[in-house]
């Protein structure tokens, strides 16, 4: 059959329950090489195998198989898999287990993703055949939970094209570089240049090293621009010293909820080097998040150089001090304050730090440039520190994480309600809250949240416990054009009638998983008004809300003129929208996910949620 698949361009082979070989050996037409067959395919340039549950390979080892065209290969979800070229009879073999081995040629294969083989040990055999995977650029790998390593010492020349490479989810994977077998020196023999610029690890849980500690400076990685570890508990060390002392080019950086005790490891390589500096000269983001057992940056003397950072974001690193000052001679502070802070835009603080910037004697512009600033982990305190941000004069967004801050809304000493203070405190367009577990009300009356958001484009609020209400008031709400509250179990409505009329902005409003919700809008008793109009909102999101009973309980008329998106799911007391009238002119489908494209509508939006009712189709919408 192949001798008549010359033209053949692309092949894709999915959810063929069956399927347990793509070539079969009986009645083949052979052109013998060497005692062996000969299998080509000379045009065909993308092959997907998916979703074929009982395949174990491409075909037997009796046949070598040249793609010499071939760029993109797929094999995805095809559990049963002993090799691309595999061997019936025998377990024993040095190839089984082995993904690729030396009778497959793909001399100018590009792209490669392989995802949930559950059989495969090793990537590649350790002798390849001539020329391949020598033009490959990019590798994905997903959910093969017995692979060990990714690229073995001997092969490390031949990847040196490769420019991307993503693993997610590989549950006993502990390598993916091996520069060294048992204590030898493999990378002396030969000068590998790597052009990896992209990595992307995820959810590697045995993952020990991304480098083999011991390297020699032969194995160059100095393409690196973007670094993402992600879920890697195993981890204690990311870079080995010779790695990370050329990172010149690395612009980004990202380290989450790993075990890492150190970034860079110590130098190991007898060099006795009289000033130990890294210079990390075009990273503009660097983001250390959840690393509770990271003590350093490097674990001797060093200096480090970050002249283009612009982003910083820190959370959870508790054993490490991230800011020190020239004059304090913190040893393992991983930022010096006078050197780093001035060219960032974003920055994240904790309490320590905020105390060493009130205390210190710094100028006046040191902040100037930050536009963003996230405080984390602010344990000690329950009034937040408005002071503060009159240090930042170009201020646009405020985080707050996991605080103890009992109130927004007041000052934490009468020394700080001058009225020329408060001008110095910048406006704000954009504000998030998450954990801030002991808030109970978010504004107060005349408070001096009305000054420094009175230009709010867009209010987050999540995993505040005992949150009762937002309190949201016309002085700073009538700009505000994204409303955004997640798991806020105590909160019992969004908003009074009276307020609505200040949102006039608003264009989208997302409440989920709120459990003790039961209207978005209550009814007021001041107010007198006959109508509610949301003139602008566009998109409404309902989620996981078990008490809501409808969005509003009053008697009035309710107006959503420019309303196009409605998605509702997991509100199973929800049994009409709206009781009294209501008008979406430009809504025309009610939507149980995101991603329901389709949606259901029947005429309006009180009979869609009355026929899925009745159709007992609630399980589709209230508990996906």
């Amino acid at each position: 059959m192949p001798e008549y698949l010359q033209q053949l361009k692309c092949l894709e082979i999915s959810e063929c329950k069956c399927i347990q070989e793509i070539i079969s050996t009986d009645k083949m037409i052979q052109e013998t090489s060497n005692n062996r067959a000969l299998i080509r395919f000379p045009r065909l340039n993308s092959l997907k195998l998916k979703g074929l549950q009982k395949l174990i390979g491409f075909c037997h080892e009796d046949y070598t198989v040249e793609f010499p065209a071939l760029t993109v290969l797929k094999i995805e979800n095809c559990p049963e898999l002993k090799g691309f070229i595999y061997n019936s009879l025998r377990n024993d073999i040095p190839t089984h287990e082995v993904l690729f081995n030396n009778k497959v040629a793909f001399p100018n294969l590009e792209k490669i993703t392989i995802s949930h083989l559950r059989n495969i040990k090793r990537m590649w055999y350790n002798q390849l055949h001539t020329n391949s995977f020598s033009m490959l650029k990019e590798l994905t790998v997903k959910e093969c939970d017995v692979l060990l390593n990714i690229f073995p010492p001997f092969l490390l020349r031949v990847f040196q094209r490769l420019e991307k490479l993503l693993i997610i989810d590989c549950a006993l994977l502990e390598q993916v570089f091996q520069l060294q077998v048992q204590g030898l020196d493999i990378e002396e023999t030969y000068v590998v240049d790597s052009q990896l610029r992209e990595v992307n690890l995820v959810h590697l849980p045995k993952l020990k090293h991304v480098w083999t500690k011991y390297c020699k400076g032969n194995i160059s990685f100095e393409s690196l621009r973007q670094v993402c570890i992600k879920n890697c508990w195993s981890l204690k060390t990311l870079f080995p010293f010779s790695i990370a002392k050329v990172l010149h080019k690395l612009e980004r950086l990202t380290i989450d909820s790993c075990g890492l005790e150190e970034i860079v490891s110590k130098n190991v390589e007898g060099l006795n080097e009289q000033e130990i500096w890294f210079a990390f000269n075009q990273l503009s983001f660097l983001n250390l998040w959840n690393l509770p057992y990271l003590s350093c940056f490097y674990p001797e003397m060093h200096r480090t150089t970050w002249p283009a950072l612009k982003q910083l974001r820190i959370f959870g690193c508790g054993r490490v001090k991230i800011f020190g000052h020239e004059e304090s001679q913190v040893r393992h502070s991983l930022f010096l304050i006078e050197k780093v802070i001035p060219q960032l835009e974003e920055v994240s603080f904790n309490h320590d730090d905020i105390a060493m910037i009130c205390d210190g004697q710094f100028e006046a512009d040191l902040f100037c440039n930050i536009k963003f600033v996230r405080i984390y982990c602010c344990f000690g305190v329950s009034v937040f520190p408005i002071s503060f941000l009159g240090r930042f004069y170009n201020l646009e967004s405020l985080e707050l994480y996991f605080c103890y801050f009992k109130e927004l809304a007041s000052f934490e000493s009468d020394a700080f309600k001058d009225k020329d203070m408060i001008i110095t405190i910048p406006k704000i367009k954009n504000l998030k809250l998450e954990g801030i577990s002991n808030i109970r009300h978010l504004w107060k009356q005349d408070s001096w949240l009305d000054y420094i958001c009175a230009c709010l484009e867009c209010l987050e609020v999540s995993r505040c416990g005992n949150l009762i209400n937002l309190g949201l008031d016309f002085s700073f709400s009538e700009n505000l054009t994204t409303l955004d509250v997640f798991d806020c179990n105590e909160m019992l409505e969004l908003i009074k009638s009276s307020k609505t009329r200040s949102l006039v902005c608003l264009m989208t409003m997302k409440i989920r998983k709120c459990e003790m919700m039961r209207e978005v809008v209550a009814s007021d008793e001041d107010d007198t008004s006959f109508e509610i109009v949301f003139k602008a909102l566009k998109r409404l999101e309902l989620h996981c809300l078990q008490s809501l009973t409808s969005f509003c309980s009053g008697n009035y008329t309710l107006w959503f003129p420019s309303l196009e998106q409605v998605t509702l799911s997991q509100c199973p007391r929800m049994k009409i929208f709206y009781q009294g009238e209501l008008s979406t002119p430009k809504l025309h489908k009610l939507q149980l996910t995101e991603t329901d494209f389709e949606g259901r509508w029947a005429g309006d939006l009180n009979a869609t949620i009355e026929q899925l009712n009745t159709e007992g189709t609630e399980k589709s919408i209230y508990f996906l």
